[in-house]
């Protein structure tokens, strides 16, 4: 979808809403209020201040529901997930709702004439280690940011599952299982589980609705086989009652893992490491990959209520290169000779930034890497995004631009967000690697260092320096030489596709964002046709070591952008 631009700035709630409601659609609020409390029911059919969170992306994405359901527990889900269904409503579980790819928002130009309601699960954001911190089960709430902070709390010598470049927003456990998203840790590979409680929705021989709650968790105490048939009791009423206890601070012992089919089954992809390394014309992973439980890449097709994943040590050296390139082929040629040579001692990232990529980057982003650097990925920088959020929702036409241009127009007053030292790189290359190693206790770091410096020589050996040339050497490696520098680089990436939507508004331009997968052995950019239009700018940045790539295209004013997607 196109990035919101001057043409997209009419409020949505001038747009005439396409349904004609039944008796039970329009009974639903009252009744769903029932369940939860009024003030946890929003009306969905305006864009407000209020539900501007729900129903528009941050950057792509924007619609209308029926009302807007916030559940505080797992049964209060499954009821009101019950009573959306049977009042044959669009069901829209949402997690954080970062907006960034547009995913769970409503969308009110499909030929499906049944209104949306929008099942939030926000609320349900207790998770408590298990198995001695071996792993995590997270209600589908949590966040991402809030469960690495909790982990490395805890565990200090432990990591959490996934970490992705809108961390910062801090998106929900569950819906990276519902995306498959997670392509930055190499070692860990995308979210994904076979331990879960989610539900499904069928119909009976009569026609009628039907919840069938999934409980795949594998704990002891939450098996099915753990209450008696018919007795009222269940995994769910015994979850809820243990995220109680959490909340408000009991200690409880901690909970294990049941030695069953479910309790012995996968809390992440295990195999990852090995299918990466393969240099075949088959991608990494993909969005369609529906292997394993119904709960992985189901994209709302079920109601995650939780999650159980693996927590994984932590390196106890790290190091991080910015490493410059002057073409795409010595760039692959490092990916497949340096960081994808052995499934043993992977990097632990590699992310790929081009040369438009660190352009406007440093042109609309620089703001928001110094909030990263010095507010963190935690919840005051999450509560900062939800007012720019409200804010872009307020009925006036000037309302869905005004941060953005605010920022565009600001950002070059501050200083340049990274080190003088990767920027001259930035701007002296044309492709740019980001890799961090660590050391695991297995000398997996040195095994990498070998390998990039025999690169590296076998490259700049060669290089022949003239005073016309741009730089003196083939490749470029700078290391981050602290902990800021570190945090100053993976803020710098991460903040990507929300400073190409600054940039695009604040240049008074069109975005196309597209992601795909390339297979293993491949990367270069795809081609764009003789007829398409040229585009202003063409960012690409990428999880390397997978080859899926975020692309991001700004048109003229005037280009019917999404003929050119």
């Amino acid at each position: 979808c196109s990035c919101d631009s001057p043409d997209a700035s009419k409020p949505q709630q001038d747009t005439p809403l396409p349904w004609q409601l039944t008796e039970p659609q329009k009974e639903l609020p009252s009744k769903l209020s029932k369940i939860v409390g009024r003030e946890h029911v929003l009306d969905g059919t305006r864009q407000t201040s209020k539900t501007s969170a729900f129903l528009k992306g941050t950057r792509l994405g924007r619609g209308a529901a029926l009302c807007i359901v916030q559940p505080g527990s797992l049964r209060e889900a499954v009821d009101c997930l019950k009573a959306i269904v049977d009042a044959d409503c669009v069901v829209i579980p949402q997690g954080a709702n970062t907006g960034l790819t547009g995913g769970s928002v409503p969308r009110n130009n499909t030929p499906d004439t049944r209104p949306p309601t929008i099942l939030s699960l926000k609320r349900l954001t207790t998770h408590f280690p298990i198995d001695d911190g071996q792993r995590v089960l997270c209600l589908a709430g949590c966040g991402i940011s809030t469960l690495a902070t909790s982990i490395s709390t805890w565990f200090p010598d432990r990591e959490s599952h996934s970490i992705l470049g809108s961390t910062f927003l801090n998106p929900t456990t569950a819906a990276g299982i519902a995306f498959g998203s997670g392509g930055v840790y190499l070692r860990k590979g995308p979210a994904r589980t076979d331990r879960a409680l989610y539900c499904k929705v069928s119909r009976n021989k009569f026609g009628e609705n039907e919840i069938t709650v999934v409980n795949t968790l594998g704990v002891e105490g939450l098996e099915d086989s753990d209450f008696v048939e018919h007795s009222g009791e269940d995994a769910i009423g015994a979850l809820d009652v243990y995220a109680k206890d959490v909340q408000q601070g009991y200690r409880r012992v901690m909970a294990k893992s049941s030695d069953s089919k479910f309790g012995n089954a996968k809390s992440s992809d295990s195999d990852y490491q090995n299918k990466v390394c393969e240099n075949t014309g088959e991608v990494s992973r993909y969005n369609a990959d529906t292997s394993g439980e119904d709960c992985n890449r189901s994209e709302g097709k079920v109601l995650i209520l939780a999650t159980v994943h693996d927590t994984f040590p932590a390196p106890t050296k790290k190091r991080v290169f910015w490493v410059s390139f002057p073409d795409m082929e010595t760039t692959l040629k490092f990916r497949r000779e340096v960081c994808l040579n052995d499934p043993k001692d992977l990097p632990i990232s590699c992310e790929y930034l081009d040369r438009d990529s660190v352009d406007i980057i440093d042109r609309s982003g620089r703001i928001l890497t110094y909030m990263i650097r010095f507010l963190g990925m935690g919840d005051l920088m999450g509560y900062l995004w939800r007012v720019k959020c409200m804010i872009e929702g307020m009925p006036f036409s000037w309302a869905p631009l005004i941060c953005d241009k605010t920022l565009h127009v600001l950002n070059n007053w501050v200083p340049e967000a990274i080190p003088s030292k990767f920027m001259k790189a930035g701007r002296e290359w044309d492709h740019h690697a980001m890799v961090a190693v660590g050391d695991f206790g297995d000398g997996s770091l040195d095994c990498f260092m070998e390998r990039l410096d025999a690169f590296v020589k076998s490259y700049n050996e060669k290089a022949v320096a003239k005073e016309d040339e741009v730089g003196n050497k083939i490749i470029s490696v700078v290391e981050a030489e602290s902990e800021a520098e570190v945090t100053a680089l993976n803020a710098f990436r991460f903040v990507a596709a929300t400073a190409f939507k600054v940039f695009c508004v604040g240049e008074d331009l069109q975005g196309v964002s597209v992601d795909y997968a390339l297979p293993k052995n491949g990367g270069r950019s795809p081609p764009l046709t003789d007829s398409a239009a040229e585009p202003i700018k063409r960012m690409r940045y990428s999880h390397f070591g997978c080859n899926v790539v975020h692309e991001d295209l700004a048109y003229a004013l005037g280009v019917d952008t999404r003929s050119e997607k």
